[in-house]
């Protein structure tokens, strides 16, 4: 099982390998060198520099080959993610599981090459692999947000190499851009609230709005709309189909349900230190939502529930620095998954959706994270977090004994080894709704390596 594991990886490897290369060599260098001095590109260039103890990338620069191919146009890195749970305690079962994620990124920025300006593709395929603990935790929001992507038929299904997201962007001005293809949807613009389930929290509530998941699976094919007034606030509006793409192209979704999204990010500073929040408002149509207290019917003799064929959602996302080490005037990006300042913060997220149709009521995430905090270790980070959860008080959910409500509590602490390899430590106390399963204590272990 191992050897096929690591072939997977090695056949991947060498796919993503051949795809670069076709890129690569369809730029020649004078091409590149006048795209160099006419566009400084859509993407800033990555740093491969550094020794192994160093550098951000653990295969660096490949003797400046890297660069050579970034300033073309072209990047790539490998994102490998491994991860080891257990649950000590409660749930469904008490075992242990390992598995792992790797998702393959590729920006090919047109702007840079000086071929479209303003255009940039962006790809990523996924392979997965082992099992987790989300089906025995007893928790109805997964306690390992990775183990979930790609979505399968199954869950733990291996995954050899799948296509979640490709897509294409084309900005008309400096604040203004289109899109189309498909995206991947699970990173949040939440400094303190986000990492996809691996830099950060591990639970699904404390990653991610998880109130949409009724009509904006992971992998969506659709089209976006991108509004940047100034550099600090973000507009998105996006319509998409609510079926699942991450092994599919998408194009035949589009006669079922779809959603529409309207997104508001943005960046401020209290006292000089940095903050911002996300608004989100979702609508979903021509799906069969089934109406939480509704009746039920008798269709052709089988008992059926009534439904509605729309439905919404709403998520609001804060966070704010409460103190910084140094110079609080720094960049930050709430998108990569990752603490950037050194300091202390904290970050609130609150949920609602359709009564009729949405099993939530509403949803209430917060905590704490702090980066530096120990000596000599100024690139860790840890955080304290808790989130609570409204279901609706439906009869028939009442009837099978599902309790109206669940928490979580969670404590990370990541471990910087190199910019490149970070070990992130993980627990869980997990409450469920599901009747009769006592509550669930879960550790874990992940270890990121970004090639």
């Amino acid at each position: 099982m191992l050897t096929n594991r690591f072939t997977l990886a090695k056949n991947a490897v060498v796919v993503l390998f051949l795809v670069v290369s076709a890129l690569l060599f369809t730029v020649p260098s004078a091409l590149a060198d006048e795209a160099q001095a006419k566009s400084s590109g859509i993407l800033p260039l990555p740093d491969y520099s550094g020794d192994f103890a160093k550098r951000s990338y653990l295969l660096g620069d490949f003797g400046g080959k890297r660069t050579e191919w970034a300033k073309k146009g072209v990047t790539f890195n490998l994102d490998y993610n491994q991860y080891f749970q257990a649950v000590t305690d409660g749930g469904i079962d008490t075992d242990s599981e390992y598995g792992g994620t790797i998702d393959y990124n590729i920006n090919v920025d047109f702007d840079r090459m000086g071929l479209i300006p303003g255009g940039l593709l962006q790809i990523r395929a996924v392979s997965r692999y082992g099992d987790s603990v989300n089906s025995i935790s007893g928790s109805l929001i997964p306690v390992n947000t990775d183990a979930t992507h790609p979505t399968t038929s199954t869950l733990d299904d291996d995954v050899g190499l799948w296509l979640p997201v490709i897509n294409y962007t084309q900005f008309l001005s400096d604040t203004f851009a289109l899109g189309f293809g498909k995206y991947d949807t699970y990173d949040s613009a939440n400094e303190f609230a986000g990492g996809r389930g691996r830099s950060q929290w591990w639970n699904m509530n404390l990653n991610m709005p998880v109130s949409p998941a009724l009509i904006i699976p992971y992998s969506i094919l659709g089209g976006v709309a991108l509004y940047m007034p100034n550099p600090n606030m973000t507009i998105t509006g996006m319509v998409a189909t609510s079926t699942d793409t991450s092994n599919s192209s998408g194009f035949d979704n589009f006669d079922d349900a779809m959603f529409g999204l309207l997104s508001l990010s943005n960046q401020y500073q209290i006292s000089s230190l940095p903050g911002g929040f996300g608004l989100m408002y979702g609508y979903g149509w021509d799906g069969n939502f089934n109406e939480i207290n509704g009746r039920i019917n008798i269709d052709q003799g089988q008992l059926t529930p009534s439904t509605k064929d729309s439905t919404w959602f709403f998520s609001a996302d804060f966070w704010q620095y409460l103190w910084v080490e140094g110079d609080a005037s720094q960049p930050v990006d709430s998108t990569n998954g990752r603490q950037d300042l050194q300091g202390v913060g904290v970050f609130f997220r609150v949920q609602f959706a359709d009564k009729d149709t949405n099993p939530f009521d509403y949803i209430i995430s917060a905590g704490v994270n702090a980066k530096g905090l120990i000596p000599g270790r100024d690139n860790d980070s840890m955080g304290l977090g808790f989130s609570y959860n409204s279901f609706q008080s439906a009869r028939f959910l009442n009837a099978l004994g599902i309790d109206d409500t669940s928490s979580v509590v969670e404590l990370f602490y990541n471990i910087e080894l190199t910019p490149a390899l970070h070990l992130n430590l993980d627990a869980q106390v997990a409450d469920s709704a599901l009747p009769d399963i006592d509550t669930a204590t879960i550790l874990g272990a992940c270890l990121q390596i970004r090639f």
